[in-house]
């Protein structure tokens, strides 16, 4: 029951925002009463909120502890970029929404640790050592990872991992020498004008 009361929330969430969805609704989709919502939350939006957000929460607060634990080498950065991505991907429906309720980033469910996550996010790809410029590109990366999530729910996981650590990497990578840059190729669907 409570991973149909998840996914019908999240659901509902998704199209009428947190603060617009009710109760009822929630019951309704399932074909439940309030009360048996009651019975497994006792106060029903927060505590499915919270248990929504437990999954990404608590999935990125061990990925950290664990590369935290890790000494720091050449290849570090990647793995844990990789992994970064990996986790981010399992969580895209609730990226997609979250993006689309901004308001629902100041619920406690949500906002609780966030700065505290997002420094020791930072710090698993950045070290003093690193320029400006070299902070703004992890900064790119982060940013960008979850905005790729969020506008791309459906696409195929295979396709968007493979490009969003591409991205990613080329970012934490930094500028290459001119020579080693690949050419980059625009395809558009517009039709080619054909010369007389």
């Amino acid at each position: 029951m409570r991973a149909r009361v998840l996914d019908a929330a999240l659901k509902l969430f998704s199209e009428h925002g947190f603060d617009g969805t009710t109760i009822q609704q929630i019951a309704d989709m399932l074909g439940v009463t309030k009360a048996a919502l009651y019975y497994h939350f006792e106060s029903p939006k927060d505590e499915i909120l919270g248990a929504l957000i437990a999954p990404a929460t608590e999935g990125l607060d061990s990925l950290l502890e664990e590369y935290e634990a890790r000494p720091r080498t050449p290849g570090s950065r990647r793995r844990f970029a990789e992994a970064y991505i990996d986790l981010m991907l399992g969580q895209r429906q609730l990226i997609a929404y979250m993006a689309s309720d901004l308001a629902v980033l100041c619920h406690p469910a949500v906002s609780a640790g966030h700065r505290v996550r997002h420094k020791r996010l930072e710090a698993m790809l950045m070290d003093d050592a690193l320029s400006f410029k070299e902070r703004i590109r992890v900064t790119m990366a982060l940013k960008g990872i979850g905005g790729t999530l969020a506008q791309n729910p459906e696409a195929d996981s295979g396709e968007l991992r493979e490009a969003l650590l591409e991205a990613a990497i080329a970012l934490l990578r930094g500028p290459r020498a001119r020579n080693a840059r690949p050419e980059i190729s625009v395809q558009t669907d517009a039709p080619q004008d054909k010369a007389a």
